[in-house]
Parts: structure tokens; C-alpha cells; sequence
């Protein structure tokens, strides 16, 4: 590499970097000071006007053209105002002041004032705006702003870049210099005290200390280690370059990996919400039609789409919340077990009954709990859903209670399928799965239900496992504590 393409490089770098920071600044000062002087004009008109207000009224009281027109004419002042008339109270015009160089714009407004006389209106006052003036005039002054701040960029630039030429480049460039006279003769102690010609600081001093060090180790052992010298530096070189090459590979993996998984989040974040809206308009649509006088055959259809749509919004809410459980933390606050729990079971205990389900809960109601309620909810929301979508006759049976060592234990009960021996124990999958494959399920839903409760279990912490319920079904176990004892 070459120390004039260095300096050229450090240069060119410099440079960019000043307009990068001077671009960002021109578009911040862009979106920030444009529409405030858009505010501020219309501030300084309206206390114009407020303050002639007075003097007008009692000069179109009087009907006293000289005086309205010296006072229209005082509108001047402000570079905004393009034209203003003066009417009485059927509307004729007593006095007009119309800018000597207006220009036609598109951002042009009226706005009329009243204009009050001993508490009775007598007239108005018609002011024509163009905030097109307002809005040149302060982006003339961020252009000139930038300009001024490009150019103490750039003389700031230009010193740090003489700065660095005479305390790193030319340095460098010296003892690159007198290296490269060593290599192309013969290479003696001699040539090494040439080195201490180099006036250097800092950094550098200490590199060409620590080079003359290994040049004088280097020539007293030439003779008898030369081939073992080049090997070493070349073995250097190359692993230099492979530690660097691997370092970036890693960096640029990691930092797509990451990209690609806030992009992720991101389009999951959107996609979901967006549907959402129409969505609820679909919901919206389908009960006002359910409410009309319709045939059965009809009616059937609309509960059919609500129906359709009910299960879509639910499958919406859970992926928003998987992906929430991704990217958020947990909340921490204390809480009644029973008032977090109750409003999610009377929501399930509906979806229970139109299955024919008996629905049960036992919850002690003297339970607090430091953790967060909202996704103690979301979590008891699922383990229900789960124990009624795969119950089909008997019962489903919300419990909780503290253990005798201050722990609170949840449990979903039901008189279900039950499970597989495979699967009692522990839970601990990590994504979502489905109990069964393919398009002939038996059930709906992606499998999102335990991966939602693991994953609020993993950032609680708490432990979640399956026990078998005699003689049938399935018992879902959450053993909970407060969330500062983890912290």
C-alpha cells in the first residue's frame, strides 16, 4: 500500500464523512426549521392583525379612508402578507393594500378577522397569506446555514488532515523509506542506527523503537536465521490476514443474521396489524348483516364469515403475540392473581359451553403476584384454548393456589385426548409444533399456543410440564414466583 494512496484514502474519508454529517444536518434542519417558520409566519401575522385590529375598527367605524389606508399599508411589515381588504358589515370594500411584487402561489390563504366596535361587529378585515414567502426565506437560511457549517467543516478538515500528515503520514513515510534502503543493500547494524533520524512521537516513536528493536535482533542473526526470518514473516502475514479475513466474515454473518431477524419481526409486526384492520371491518360488516331480516339460508352465511373471521383475528392475536414475547421484555408490578385471571376464563368459559364443556375455576382469591398480568393472561388464555380445542366432552377446570414453599402453582385441567407418553413431563420445545400434520387435522390453529406459553415461561422465568390426568385427559402445571426473586 502505497503512503500517498493513504493520505489520498484519509483525505477522501475525512471529506465524505463531513458531507454525511452535513447532509443529516441539512435534512434536520430541513424537517424542524421549514415547518417552524411556517408556525412562526402565521404567529406573526396573527399578532399583526391583532394588533391593528382596534385602530382598523375604529377607522371603518368613522369611515376614515386616509387613516384605513396609512393602517393597511402597515401590513407591509410582514413579507407574508400579500393583499388585504377592508369591508364594512354588508361586505363593500373600504380600503384595499395589495403588494406592489406579488406572485401567483399555490399556498395562498384567506383568512378573515372580525372587526368589533364598542361590542358590535362592523366590518372584517380579509388578509391573503402566502406561506410560500415564509417558507423560501427559511430555506434560504438553512442553505446558508449548511453552507457556513460545510465550510468550517472543511477548514477543520484541512487542519486535522495537515495535522495528521505531519505527525503520522510523514513519519510512517520516513521509516517506510528507510526500511525499504535496508532491504535493497546489505543489511548491517549500521543500517539500523539510520533509524534514529526519524523524528516521531507518540505512537509512532514507539513503533519505530519497537522496529529498530527487531531490526538490530534481526541483522545479529542474519547470517545463521535469514531463511527462518522469512518463513516467520510470511506465516505472520498471512495468519494477520486470516484473522482479519474470518473477523469479517463473522461480523458481516452476524450482523445479517440480525438484520434478517429485525426484519422479521418488523414484517410480522406490520403484516399482522395491517390485517387486523380490515379484518374488523369484515367482523364489523358481518354482525350489522346478522342483525337484518334475512333468510336462514343467508343468515347462515353471514355466522359462517363471522365465524371464519372470529378464528382469523384469534390466529392475528397470537402471532402478535409471539412476536411482542420476541422483542419486549416483561413488566413487574404486583397484582391480583384472581382479578388477571378471571376476565380470560369468562371469555374461554363461552367457547367451553358452545362446545357443551362444563368450565370450572378454583382460584384463591387472596393471591398477589410481582410479575406481569397481561401476559400471566395471555399464557392462561392459551392453556385454555389448547384444553378446550382438544376436549370434546366433559369438562375443562382453571386452578390456582399458592404451595407450601410460596410458590403459585397454575393448572388447566381438562377430560380431553390426552397426550402421547412421549410428551408428559417437562415442556421445553423451543418453536412452534403441531400434534398433528397435514391438511386432514382434526384440530385448527398453527401450533403458536405452547410456543406463546413457553416463551412467556422462559422470560418469566417459570417452569411449565404436562401430568396426566386420570382417567382421561391431560393436566398443563405452571409453577410461578415473583419475577424480582430471578432478577
Amino acid at each position: 500500500m502505497k503512503l500517498s494512496g493513504l493520505s489520498a484514502r484519509l483525505a477522501l474519508l475525512m471529506v465524505v464523512a463531513t458531507l454525511v454529517m452535513q447532509l443529516g444536518h441539512g435534512l434536520y434542519r430541513f424537517s424542524v426549521d421549514v415547518p417552524k417558520a411556517n408556525q412562526h409566519g402565521i404567529e406573526n401575522v396573527n399578532k399583526l392583525v391583532e394588533s391593528l385590529q382596534p385602530a382598523l375598527a375604529e377607522a371603518l367605524y368613522q369611515y376614515n379612508e386616509t387613516l384605513s389606508d396609512k393602517l393597511l399599508k402597515a401590513f407591509k411589515a410582514d413579507d407574508a402578507i400579500q393583499t388585504v381588504w377592508l369591508l364594512d358589515h354588508d361586505g363593500t370594500g373600504v380600503g384595499v393594500w395589495i403588494r406592489d411584487d406579488m406572485q401567483p402561489s399555490d399556498e395562498q390563504y384567506e383568512v378573515t378577522w372580525p372587526l368589533v366596535y364598542d361590542g358590535e361587529e362592523i366590518g372584517s378585515l380579509v388578509v391573503l397569506t402566502d406561506m410560500a414567502v415564509v417558507k423560501n426565506a427559511a430555506m434560504l437560511q438553512v442553505w446558508s446555514v449548511i453552507g457556513f457549517s460545510i465550510l468550517i467543516g472543511l477548514l477543520a478538515l484541512l487542519f486535522l488532515y495537515v495535522i495528521a500528515q505531519f505527525m503520522v503520514t510523514k513519519p510512517i513515510k520516513a521509516l517506510s523509506n528507510m526500511v525499504e534502503v535496508i532491504e535493497t543493500n546489505a543489511f548491517t547494524e549500521e543500517d539500523v542506527t539510520a533509524l534514529d533520524n526519524i523524528t516521531a512521537s507518540g505512537e509512532i516513536e514507539t513503533l519505530r523503537v519497537s522496529v529498530k528493536h527487531i531490526l538490530l535482533e534481526l541483522a545479529q542473526h542474519l547470517g545463521e536465521n535469514r531463511q527462518s526470518m522469512m518463513i516467520l514473516k510470511e506465516f505472520n502475514q498471512s495468519l494477520e490476514g486470516k484473522v482479519l479475513d474470518r473477523t469479517l466474515e463473522l461480523e458481516a454473518a452476524k450482523e445479517k443474521a440480525e438484520v434478517a431477524n429485525r426484519a422479521k419481526t418488523d414484517f410480522l409486526n406490520v403484516i399482522t396489524h395491517e390485517l387486523r384492520t380490515p379484518l374488523n371491518g369484515v367482523l364489523g360488516f358481518s354482525g350489522i348483516l346478522k342483525k337484518r331480516d334475512l333468510a336462514e339460508k343467508d343468515k347462515q352465511l353471514v355466522i359462517g364469515i363471522e365465524q371464519a373471521g372470529n378464528g382469523l383475528l384469534v390466529l392475528l392475536t397470537d402471532i402478535i403475540d409471539f412476536v411482542d414475547l420476541e422483542s419486549k421484555s416483561l413488566t413487574c408490578h404486583s397484582f391480583s392473581v384472581y382479578d388477571a385471571l378471571i376476565a380470560v376464563f369468562n371469555d374461554q368459559k363461552k367457547k367451553a359451553h358452545s362446545k357443551g364443556l362444563e368450565c370450572l375455576i378454583d382460584i384463591d382469591t387472596s393471591l398477589v403476584l410481582k410479575g406481569d398480568p397481561k401476559r400471566l393472561a395471555i399464557l392462561t388464555r392459551q392453556l385454555l384454548a389448547n384444553g378446550i380445542k382438544f376436549t370434546h366432552s366433559g369438562s375443562v377446570a382453571l386452578q390456582c393456589h399458592k404451595e407450601e414453599d410460596g410458590q403459585i402453582l397454575l393448572s388447566v385441567v381438562d377430560t380431553g385426548i390426552g397426550l402421547d407418553d412421549a410428551h408428559y413431563g417437562e415442556f421445553s420445545q423451543e418453536v412452534f409444533t403441531q400434534v398433528e400434520q397435514g391438511l386432514n387435522r382434526s384440530s385448527e390453529g398453527i401450533g403458536l399456543g405452547l410456543a406463546i406459553a413457553n416463551r412467556i415461561c422462559s422470560k418469566w422465568p417459570a417452569t411449565l410440564w404436562f401430568e396426566r390426568n386420570e382417567p382421561q385427559g391431560t393436566k398443563v402445571c405452571v409453577r410461578l414466583s415473583d419475577i424480582e426473586e430471578h432478577s
